[in-house]
């Protein structure tokens, strides 16, 4: 089983921020699974996935990314 969490953040895409949060996630073992860009320009947000096989170690590394300010739903199961 694996569990997840979404980071978002709105648009335009930032490929430095994305390049800093997943320098925070490394150390967890987290690994990016998808990355959706808004589907029309300014609407939505930019929503990166990140795996882990742990719970703990996902609350933790959603918790990490939230000290700083990111908005982080989840983590939740994700299934085999």
């Amino acid at each position: 089983m694996s569990f997840m969490f979404e980071v978002h953040y709105r648009p335009p895409a930032d490929a430095q921020r994305e390049i800093e949060i997943a320098r925070r996630i490394n150390p967890f073992g987290g690994r990016l699974s998808f990355r959706e860009e808004p589907a029309l320009e300014g609407m939505g947000s930019v929503c990166l996935t990140y795996e882990f096989g742990d719970n703990e170690v996902a609350h933790c590394a959603a918790e990490s990314l939230r000290k700083f300010g990111e908005h982080v739903e989840g983590p939740s199961d994700y299934g085999d």
